[in-house]
């Protein structure tokens, strides 16, 4: 699932965002740039660790905060640090 909206207004984007970096054209500063990705823990994945923790597998949830697969991607421009849109799992 794609979120393409920047986090103070919506905003169409013509390249999708996905869990990689991608080349976009910057909404805030108008640059054609390589966006800079940090994973971002969720909620799902914070309720998703406490059942593993409740159903004895503690190992495994700590694992979720070690990986990308339960995390969400989120993409900032490296030249402005503007939030460019994020690609939710």
């Amino acid at each position: 699932m794609f979120s393409l909206s920047n986090k103070h207004s919506q905003t169409k984007m013509s390249t999708p965002l996905g869990p990689d970096s991608v080349n976009v054209a910057c909404p805030n500063c108008h640059q054609q740039v390589t966006t800079h990705t940090e994973p971002r823990a969720t909620t799902k994945t914070h309720l998703l660790a406490l059942l593993l923790c409740l159903f004895g597998c503690c190992p495994c949830a700590c694992a979720l905060y070690c990986t990308d697969c339960a995390r969400n991607t989120e993409h900032y421009c490296p030249s402005c640090k503007a939030f460019v849109g994020s690609y939710e799992r």
